[in-house]
């Protein structure tokens, strides 16, 4: 099911993101105001610090641009419902911006809005943006364990998981080569452990291994 968590009216009127206190302005120009929303087929395996593996849900941006993704404007104006409301009849939920996904820095011309993991600052005349990968992750098992986000199904997993599978059989004629060899090594690994990962988020047994039996005649 699909739901919508956006603020109702423009986004005047909404939930406004953060400021970012005592922030430079950001040698750039206005990078538009925007909502994280998921989509029940976006999900991806990752490797935890633990060595372990995990699911966490894929976001994606709304932008609130006027023009684009079926938002409106005029004079200032920024009318997101028509767009809000299209994506969450295809599926896709979209996360209130109170949860505090987005952080506001001022910049020329007026404000930046960057996803609150991203942390952009002026060095010299470069604008250098740094990731918080571990926050961020945290940030999205968080909305699993709270039901922001819907737990995935088995099936989209395991549909995730034949495309590594299929990156395998593509590579396998170039084995011969050590970077790939590696590469092959590794998306075994990667499919070992999310296969195990998604069997405990989904409840689905994991499935098990069986022995050919030999056809060949006793001597």
């Amino acid at each position: 099911m699909a739901h919508d968590f956006g603020s109702t009216g423009t986004v005047l009127s909404g939930a406004e993101a953060s400021t970012t206190k005592g922030a430079g302005v950001l040698p750039e120009l206005p990078r538009s105001n925007f909502y994280l929303m998921h989509h029940p087929e976006g999900w991806e395996p990752v490797e935890t610090t633990a060595g372990t593996w995990e699911w966490l849900p894929v976001l994606k941006r709304l932008l609130l641009k006027p023009g684009v993704n079926g938002v409106r404007g005029g004079g200032g104006q920024i009318d997101d419902s028509f767009a809000r409301v299209g994506f969450a009849d295809r599926g896709w939920t979209i996360l209130d911006r109170q949860l505090g996904y987005v952080t506001r820095y001022p910049c020329r011309r007026g404000y930046s809005y960057y996803l609150t993991w991203d942390v952009p600052s002026k060095v010299g005349r470069r604008l250098i943006v740094r990731h918080d990968s571990e926050g961020y992750n945290e940030f999205r098992r968080e909305l699993v364990t709270s039901g922001a986000v819907e737990m995935p199904v088995s099936e989209i997993l395991e549909g995730i998981l034949e495309t590594y599978s299929n990156q395998i059989n593509r590579n396998s004629k170039d084995i011969h080569i050590p970077t790939v060899k590696a590469k092959i090594e590794s998306t075994k690994d990667l499919i070992k452990g999310a296969t195990a990962a998604a069997a405990e988020l989904t409840g689905k047994p994991k499935a098990k291994r069986t022995r050919r039996r030999s056809t060949e005649a006793p001597a």
